[in-house]
Protein backbone atom coordinates (compact mmCIF):
# COMPACT_ATOMS: atom_id res chain seq x y z
CA UNK A 1 0.00 0.00 0.00
CA UNK A 2 1.29 3.29 -0.59
CA UNK A 3 2.49 5.12 1.94
CA UNK A 4 0.36 8.31 3.31
CA UNK A 5 1.75 11.82 3.25
CA UNK A 6 2.32 13.95 6.03
CA UNK A 7 -1.22 15.57 5.27
CA UNK A 8 -3.00 12.28 4.42
CA UNK A 9 -1.83 10.75 8.30
CA UNK A 10 -2.87 14.56 9.62
CA UNK A 11 -6.72 14.17 7.94
CA UNK A 12 -6.22 10.60 9.42
CA UNK A 13 -5.89 11.47 12.77
CA UNK A 14 -8.34 14.38 12.71
CA UNK A 15 -10.95 12.31 11.42
CA UNK A 16 -10.85 9.33 13.22
CA UNK A 17 -10.83 11.58 17.26
CA UNK A 18 -13.25 13.52 15.79
CA UNK A 19 -15.67 11.06 14.55
CA UNK A 20 -15.26 9.59 18.08
CA UNK A 21 -15.59 12.59 20.07
CA UNK A 22 -18.79 13.66 18.03
CA UNK A 23 -20.34 9.53 18.15
CA UNK A 24 -19.86 10.32 21.69
CA UNK A 25 -22.50 13.38 22.21
CA UNK A 26 -24.14 12.34 19.48
CA UNK A 27 -25.25 8.67 21.34
CA UNK A 28 -25.52 10.22 24.71
CA UNK A 29 -28.31 12.58 23.60
CA UNK A 30 -30.27 10.40 20.85
CA UNK A 31 -30.22 8.03 22.98
CA UNK A 32 -31.99 10.01 26.52
CA UNK A 33 -33.74 12.49 23.76
CA UNK A 34 -37.27 11.68 23.99
CA UNK A 35 -37.17 10.54 27.82
CA UNK A 36 -35.61 14.15 28.45
CA UNK A 37 -38.48 16.51 26.27
CA UNK A 38 -41.64 13.99 27.56
CA UNK A 39 -40.06 13.83 31.50
CA UNK A 40 -38.25 17.25 32.16
CA UNK A 41 -39.86 19.27 28.79
CA UNK A 42 -42.91 18.80 29.46
CA UNK A 43 -43.55 17.35 25.78
CA UNK A 44 -46.35 15.20 24.49
CA UNK A 45 -45.25 12.16 23.18
CA UNK A 46 -46.82 12.86 19.64
CA UNK A 47 -45.42 16.32 19.56
CA UNK A 48 -42.06 14.40 19.76
CA UNK A 49 -42.72 12.36 16.65
CA UNK A 50 -43.75 15.16 14.78
CA UNK A 51 -40.94 17.49 16.27
CA UNK A 52 -38.34 14.96 14.99
CA UNK A 53 -40.18 14.42 11.47
CA UNK A 54 -40.09 18.35 11.27
CA UNK A 55 -36.43 18.44 12.59
CA UNK A 56 -35.37 15.94 9.01
CA UNK A 57 -37.68 18.25 7.13
CA UNK A 58 -35.85 21.43 7.85
CA UNK A 59 -32.67 19.50 7.77
CA UNK A 60 -33.25 18.36 4.60
CA UNK A 61 -33.72 21.53 2.89
CA UNK A 62 -31.13 23.43 4.57
CA UNK A 63 -28.51 20.86 3.73
CA UNK A 64 -27.78 21.89 0.43
CA UNK A 65 -27.59 25.63 0.62
CA UNK A 66 -25.66 25.15 3.37
CA UNK A 67 -23.12 23.22 1.78
CA UNK A 68 -23.19 25.53 -1.04
CA UNK A 69 -22.30 28.34 1.57
CA UNK A 70 -19.23 26.16 2.74
CA UNK A 71 -17.75 25.93 -0.84
CA UNK A 72 -18.27 29.77 -1.21
CA UNK A 73 -16.73 31.42 2.22
CA UNK A 74 -14.38 28.30 2.81
CA UNK A 75 -15.49 24.67 3.91
CA UNK A 76 -13.92 25.02 7.35
CA UNK A 77 -14.99 28.34 8.12
CA UNK A 78 -18.44 27.02 7.56
CA UNK A 79 -18.35 23.81 9.69
CA UNK A 80 -16.50 25.94 12.34
CA UNK A 81 -19.55 28.37 12.60
CA UNK A 82 -22.27 25.45 11.97
CA UNK A 83 -20.63 23.61 14.78
CA UNK A 84 -20.75 26.20 16.85
CA UNK A 85 -23.91 26.88 16.10
CA UNK A 86 -25.02 22.69 17.54
CA UNK A 87 -23.21 23.73 20.31
CA UNK A 88 -25.64 27.02 21.91
CA UNK A 89 -28.46 25.16 20.19
CA UNK A 90 -28.17 21.81 21.91
CA UNK A 91 -28.55 23.62 25.44
CA UNK A 92 -30.71 25.82 23.96
CA UNK A 93 -32.74 22.67 24.92
CA UNK A 94 -32.85 23.29 28.53
CA UNK A 95 -34.95 26.32 28.60
CA UNK A 96 -37.45 24.74 25.76
CA UNK A 97 -40.91 23.96 27.12
CA UNK A 98 -44.56 22.64 25.69
CA UNK A 99 -45.77 21.02 22.85
CA UNK A 100 -45.26 24.73 20.82
CA UNK A 101 -42.60 26.04 21.95
CA UNK A 102 -40.57 22.16 20.84
CA UNK A 103 -41.96 22.29 17.59
CA UNK A 104 -40.68 25.51 16.34
CA UNK A 105 -37.19 24.74 18.04
CA UNK A 106 -37.27 21.06 15.92
CA UNK A 107 -37.66 23.02 12.93
CA UNK A 108 -35.01 25.79 13.65
CA UNK A 109 -32.63 23.34 15.38
CA UNK A 110 -33.11 20.90 12.30
CA UNK A 111 -31.79 23.48 9.74
CA UNK A 112 -28.46 23.59 11.42
CA UNK A 113 -27.73 20.27 13.13
CA UNK A 114 -28.57 17.90 10.34
CA UNK A 115 -26.96 19.96 7.62
CA UNK A 116 -23.80 19.08 9.44
CA UNK A 117 -23.06 16.05 8.09
CA UNK A 118 -21.37 16.86 4.09
CA UNK A 119 -19.40 19.79 6.08
CA UNK A 120 -16.97 17.06 7.89
CA UNK A 121 -17.51 14.85 4.56
CA UNK A 122 -15.71 17.45 2.68
CA UNK A 123 -13.30 19.29 4.69
CA UNK A 124 -11.89 15.52 5.24
CA UNK A 125 -12.09 14.56 1.78
CA UNK A 126 -10.58 18.01 0.38
CA UNK A 127 -6.82 17.43 0.75
CA UNK A 128 -6.91 14.03 0.02
CA UNK A 129 -6.87 11.73 -2.74
CA UNK A 130 -9.91 10.28 -4.26
CA UNK A 131 -9.55 6.51 -2.91
CA UNK A 132 -7.50 7.74 0.36
CA UNK A 133 -11.18 9.07 1.53
CA UNK A 134 -13.10 6.32 0.43
CA UNK A 135 -11.16 4.64 2.77
CA UNK A 136 -10.92 6.76 5.53
CA UNK A 137 -14.80 6.99 5.31
CA UNK A 138 -15.12 3.28 6.18
CA UNK A 139 -12.17 3.84 8.89
CA UNK A 140 -14.20 6.06 10.19
CA UNK A 141 -16.90 3.20 11.06
CA UNK A 142 -14.93 1.94 14.45
CA UNK A 143 -14.56 5.09 16.38
CA UNK A 144 -18.60 6.48 15.21
CA UNK A 145 -19.83 3.03 16.49
CA UNK A 146 -17.44 2.56 20.03
CA UNK A 147 -18.31 6.48 20.60
CA UNK A 148 -22.16 5.45 20.06
CA UNK A 149 -21.45 2.64 22.82
CA UNK A 150 -19.98 5.01 25.42
CA UNK A 151 -22.47 7.79 24.79
CA UNK A 152 -25.63 5.75 25.29
CA UNK A 153 -23.57 4.17 28.05
CA UNK A 154 -23.29 7.54 29.68
CA UNK A 155 -26.75 8.57 29.55
CA UNK A 156 -27.86 5.03 30.69
CA UNK A 157 -25.58 5.41 34.03
CA UNK A 158 -27.29 9.33 33.67
CA UNK A 159 -30.74 7.60 34.50
CA UNK A 160 -29.66 4.78 36.48
CA UNK A 161 -27.71 7.17 39.28
CA UNK A 162 -30.91 10.04 39.09
CA UNK A 163 -28.50 12.73 37.46
CA UNK A 164 -29.86 15.54 35.97
CA UNK A 165 -30.63 14.87 32.00
CA UNK A 166 -29.94 18.17 31.10
CA UNK A 167 -26.15 16.55 31.65
CA UNK A 168 -26.27 14.59 28.54
CA UNK A 169 -27.17 17.66 26.51
CA UNK A 170 -24.11 19.70 28.23
CA UNK A 171 -21.94 16.39 27.11
CA UNK A 172 -23.47 16.81 23.69
CA UNK A 173 -22.72 20.32 23.21
CA UNK A 174 -18.90 19.66 24.66
CA UNK A 175 -18.31 17.05 22.23
CA UNK A 176 -19.42 19.54 19.11
CA UNK A 177 -16.74 22.26 20.93
CA UNK A 178 -14.76 19.53 21.12
CA UNK A 179 -14.66 18.62 17.48
CA UNK A 180 -14.03 22.06 16.15
CA UNK A 181 -10.92 22.18 18.19
CA UNK A 182 -9.84 18.89 16.85
CA UNK A 183 -10.53 19.96 12.35
CA UNK A 184 -9.15 23.49 13.11
CA UNK A 185 -6.25 22.09 14.90
CA UNK A 186 -5.49 19.46 11.93
CA UNK A 187 -6.34 21.52 8.68
CA UNK A 188 -5.92 25.00 9.24
CA UNK A 189 -3.08 25.12 7.34
CA UNK A 190 -4.85 22.15 4.63
CA UNK A 191 -6.90 22.82 1.16
CA UNK A 192 -10.02 23.55 2.92
CA UNK A 193 -9.35 26.73 5.05
CA UNK A 194 -10.11 28.93 2.10
CA UNK A 195 -12.98 29.43 -0.27
CA UNK A 196 -11.71 27.75 -3.26
CA UNK A 197 -14.37 29.54 -5.34
CA UNK A 198 -16.51 32.81 -4.53
CA UNK A 199 -19.41 33.44 -7.42
CA UNK A 200 -21.80 35.80 -7.47
CA UNK A 201 -25.63 34.97 -6.43
CA UNK A 202 -26.35 33.95 -10.01
CA UNK A 203 -23.60 31.42 -10.31
CA UNK A 204 -23.91 30.26 -6.59
CA UNK A 205 -28.06 29.35 -7.72
CA UNK A 206 -26.57 27.77 -11.07
CA UNK A 207 -23.85 25.76 -8.93
CA UNK A 208 -27.08 24.40 -6.79
CA UNK A 209 -28.74 23.61 -9.52
CA UNK A 210 -25.74 21.93 -11.40
CA UNK A 211 -25.40 19.73 -8.09
CA UNK A 212 -28.67 17.99 -9.84
CA UNK A 213 -28.40 18.28 -13.13
CA UNK A 214 -26.18 16.32 -13.77
CA UNK A 215 -27.98 12.60 -14.79
CA UNK A 216 -24.93 10.69 -12.66
CA UNK A 217 -25.23 12.52 -9.19
CA UNK A 218 -29.18 12.83 -9.67
CA UNK A 219 -29.53 8.84 -10.23
CA UNK A 220 -27.13 8.66 -7.16
CA UNK A 221 -28.98 11.02 -5.38
CA UNK A 222 -32.54 9.43 -5.67
CA UNK A 223 -30.69 5.75 -5.51
CA UNK A 224 -29.56 6.85 -2.35
CA UNK A 225 -33.03 7.49 -1.01
CA UNK A 226 -34.32 3.99 -1.67
CA UNK A 227 -31.44 2.35 -0.42
CA UNK A 228 -31.21 4.03 2.82
CA UNK A 229 -34.08 2.31 3.88
CA UNK A 230 -31.94 -0.29 5.68
CA UNK A 231 -32.06 2.63 8.30
CA UNK A 232 -35.42 2.60 9.02
CA UNK A 233 -36.26 -1.33 8.82
CA UNK A 234 -33.77 -1.73 11.50
CA UNK A 235 -34.82 1.36 13.70
CA UNK A 236 -38.68 1.17 13.21
CA UNK A 237 -39.58 -1.54 11.84
CA UNK A 238 -37.44 -4.27 13.63
CA UNK A 239 -38.44 -3.08 16.79
CA UNK A 240 -42.58 -2.77 15.76
CA UNK A 241 -42.43 -6.30 14.27
CA UNK A 242 -41.12 -8.13 16.74
CA UNK A 243 -43.43 -6.44 19.93
CA UNK A 244 -46.61 -7.07 17.22
CA UNK A 245 -45.76 -10.30 16.56
CA UNK A 246 -42.89 -12.09 19.06
CA UNK A 247 -43.28 -10.09 22.09
CA UNK A 248 -41.63 -12.60 23.82
CA UNK A 249 -38.87 -12.46 21.69
CA UNK A 250 -37.86 -8.24 22.37
CA UNK A 251 -34.52 -8.85 23.65
CA UNK A 252 -33.45 -9.31 20.02
CA UNK A 253 -33.95 -6.20 19.29
CA UNK A 254 -30.90 -4.37 21.28
CA UNK A 255 -28.69 -7.70 20.14
CA UNK A 256 -29.82 -6.41 16.41
CA UNK A 257 -28.16 -3.29 17.39
CA UNK A 258 -25.19 -4.42 18.88
CA UNK A 259 -24.40 -6.97 16.13
CA UNK A 260 -25.37 -4.10 13.28
CA UNK A 261 -22.39 -1.54 15.25
CA UNK A 262 -20.26 -4.29 15.86
CA UNK A 263 -19.98 -5.98 12.50
CA UNK A 264 -20.39 -2.49 10.70
CA UNK A 265 -17.55 -0.93 12.76
CA UNK A 266 -15.26 -3.74 11.87
CA UNK A 267 -15.91 -5.02 8.48
CA UNK A 268 -17.05 -1.47 7.07
CA UNK A 269 -13.12 -0.46 6.37
CA UNK A 270 -11.79 -3.24 4.20
CA UNK A 271 -14.82 -3.20 2.39
CA UNK A 272 -13.93 0.42 1.60
CA UNK A 273 -10.92 -0.61 0.44
CA UNK A 274 -12.13 -3.61 -1.82
CA UNK A 275 -15.06 -1.10 -3.51
CA UNK A 276 -12.14 1.14 -4.40
CA UNK A 277 -11.23 -1.48 -7.44
CA UNK A 278 -12.44 -1.82 -10.89
CA UNK A 279 -16.01 -1.63 -10.80
CA UNK A 280 -17.07 -3.36 -7.68
CA UNK A 281 -18.88 -0.10 -6.16
CA UNK A 282 -21.37 -0.11 -8.78
CA UNK A 283 -21.21 -4.11 -7.79
CA UNK A 284 -21.88 -3.40 -4.44
CA UNK A 285 -24.36 -0.42 -5.01
CA UNK A 286 -26.84 -2.12 -6.54
CA UNK A 287 -26.22 -5.23 -4.75
CA UNK A 288 -27.00 -3.76 -1.32
CA UNK A 289 -30.55 -2.47 -2.86
CA UNK A 290 -31.47 -6.00 -4.06
CA UNK A 291 -30.89 -7.52 -0.67
CA UNK A 292 -32.64 -4.56 1.26
CA UNK A 293 -35.91 -5.10 -1.22
CA UNK A 294 -35.67 -8.75 -1.22
CA UNK A 295 -35.56 -8.43 2.83
CA UNK A 296 -38.77 -6.48 2.60
CA UNK A 297 -40.63 -8.58 0.67
CA UNK A 298 -40.11 -11.28 2.69
CA UNK A 299 -40.68 -9.50 6.05
CA UNK A 300 -43.72 -7.92 5.28
CA UNK A 301 -45.36 -11.54 3.36
CA UNK A 302 -43.86 -14.49 5.20
CA UNK A 303 -42.39 -13.67 8.24
CA UNK A 304 -45.50 -12.77 9.85
CA UNK A 305 -47.49 -15.60 9.54
CA UNK A 306 -44.85 -18.09 10.46
CA UNK A 307 -44.48 -19.94 13.83
CA UNK A 308 -42.42 -18.40 16.49
CA UNK A 309 -38.91 -20.83 16.37
CA UNK A 310 -39.32 -20.62 12.54
CA UNK A 311 -40.27 -16.77 12.37
CA UNK A 312 -37.37 -15.93 14.99
CA UNK A 313 -34.79 -17.93 13.18
CA UNK A 314 -35.94 -16.37 9.78
CA UNK A 315 -35.81 -12.66 11.11
CA UNK A 316 -31.50 -13.42 12.28
CA UNK A 317 -31.04 -14.33 8.93
CA UNK A 318 -32.74 -11.09 7.27
CA UNK A 319 -30.97 -8.76 10.05
CA UNK A 320 -27.67 -10.43 8.91
CA UNK A 321 -28.71 -9.56 5.25
CA UNK A 322 -29.90 -6.25 6.27
CA UNK A 323 -26.07 -5.50 7.97
CA UNK A 324 -24.60 -6.72 4.78
CA UNK A 325 -26.90 -4.41 2.67
CA UNK A 326 -25.78 -1.22 4.49
CA UNK A 327 -22.28 -1.93 4.53
CA UNK A 328 -22.26 -2.67 0.84
CA UNK A 329 -24.40 0.76 0.50
CA UNK A 330 -22.05 2.80 2.68
CA UNK A 331 -19.02 1.69 0.58
CA UNK A 332 -20.54 2.36 -2.36
CA UNK A 333 -22.08 5.82 -1.33
CA UNK A 334 -18.79 6.42 -0.18
CA UNK A 335 -16.96 6.09 -3.39
CA UNK A 336 -19.93 8.10 -5.79
CA UNK A 337 -19.64 11.07 -3.47
CA UNK A 338 -16.16 11.33 -3.42
CA UNK A 339 -15.71 10.68 -7.47
CA UNK A 340 -18.70 12.70 -8.75
CA UNK A 341 -18.53 16.09 -7.22
CA UNK A 342 -17.13 19.01 -8.84
CA UNK A 343 -13.60 19.65 -7.19
CA UNK A 344 -14.94 22.87 -6.39
CA UNK A 345 -18.31 22.73 -5.36
CA UNK A 346 -17.16 19.33 -2.95
CA UNK A 347 -19.82 20.36 0.16
CA UNK A 348 -22.69 21.03 -2.28
CA UNK A 349 -22.25 18.01 -4.16
CA UNK A 350 -22.11 15.60 -1.55
CA UNK A 351 -24.65 17.16 0.58
CA UNK A 352 -26.90 16.82 -3.11
CA UNK A 353 -26.15 12.83 -2.84
CA UNK A 354 -26.46 12.76 1.11
CA UNK A 355 -29.82 14.72 0.41
CA UNK A 356 -31.41 10.74 -0.81
CA UNK A 357 -30.50 9.48 2.74
CA UNK A 358 -32.12 12.45 4.82
CA UNK A 359 -35.66 12.43 2.99
CA UNK A 360 -35.30 8.75 3.82
CA UNK A 361 -35.18 10.11 7.37
CA UNK A 362 -38.79 11.86 6.65
CA UNK A 363 -40.64 9.27 4.99
CA UNK A 364 -39.28 5.82 5.87
CA UNK A 365 -40.50 5.51 9.73
CA UNK A 366 -44.09 6.71 8.03
CA UNK A 367 -44.00 3.88 5.45
CA UNK A 368 -42.27 1.32 7.64
CA UNK A 369 -44.75 1.94 10.95
CA UNK A 370 -47.66 1.12 8.21
CA UNK A 371 -46.48 -1.99 7.02
CA UNK A 372 -46.60 -3.58 10.25
CA UNK A 373 -49.81 -4.56 10.48
CA UNK A 374 -51.01 -8.19 8.85
CA UNK A 375 -53.45 -6.37 6.75
CA UNK A 376 -50.78 -4.12 4.55
CA UNK A 377 -48.98 -6.69 3.11
CA UNK A 378 -49.53 -5.12 0.05
CA UNK A 379 -47.67 -2.16 0.84
CA UNK A 380 -44.89 -3.54 2.05
CA UNK A 381 -44.64 -6.03 -1.67
CA UNK A 382 -45.17 -2.52 -3.34
CA UNK A 383 -42.17 -0.92 -1.02
CA UNK A 384 -40.16 -4.62 -1.78
CA UNK A 385 -40.52 -4.75 -5.32
CA UNK A 386 -39.76 -0.67 -5.69
CA UNK A 387 -36.22 -0.97 -3.85
CA UNK A 388 -35.31 -4.33 -5.55
CA UNK A 389 -36.19 -2.77 -9.44
CA UNK A 390 -34.25 0.18 -8.51
CA UNK A 391 -31.18 -2.17 -7.66
CA UNK A 392 -31.76 -4.13 -10.93
CA UNK A 393 -32.27 -0.96 -12.66
CA UNK A 394 -28.52 0.35 -10.44
CA UNK A 395 -27.21 -2.95 -12.13
CA UNK A 396 -27.11 -2.34 -15.47
CA UNK A 397 -23.22 -2.93 -17.31
CA UNK A 398 -22.80 0.33 -18.63
CA UNK A 399 -22.65 2.10 -15.42
CA UNK A 400 -19.77 0.38 -14.33
CA UNK A 401 -17.87 2.03 -16.80
CA UNK A 402 -18.03 5.46 -15.21
CA UNK A 403 -15.20 5.90 -13.56
CA UNK A 404 -12.73 4.18 -16.66
CA UNK A 405 -10.92 7.35 -16.51
CA UNK A 406 -9.53 7.40 -13.39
Amino acid sequence: MRRMTVTARTVHRAALIGTGVDAVGTGAFVSAAAIFFATQGGVSPVSVGIGLTLSAVTGALASVPVAHLADRLGPLRVFTISYGMRAAGMLGWILVSGDTAFLVYSAVFGAVDRSAASLTRSIIAAPLQNDEAVRLFGRMALPANVGYAFGAGFSGLTMFLGWPLALVLVVNSASFVAVIVVYRSALRSRDVSDARVRPSALASWSSIKMAFGSPRRLNITWENFVFSFHRTLLNVYLPLLVVTHWEDFAWVVPVAFIVNAAVVALIQEKVNIWVTVGARHAIAWATSGIILGTSVLLLSTTLPMTANAMGMIALVALILFQILAEILHSAALAVYMVKLSRRDALTTDMSAMNLGGQLQNVVGPSIFGAIVGPSAWGLGVAVGCGIVIAGLRASRVSRRGWFDDD
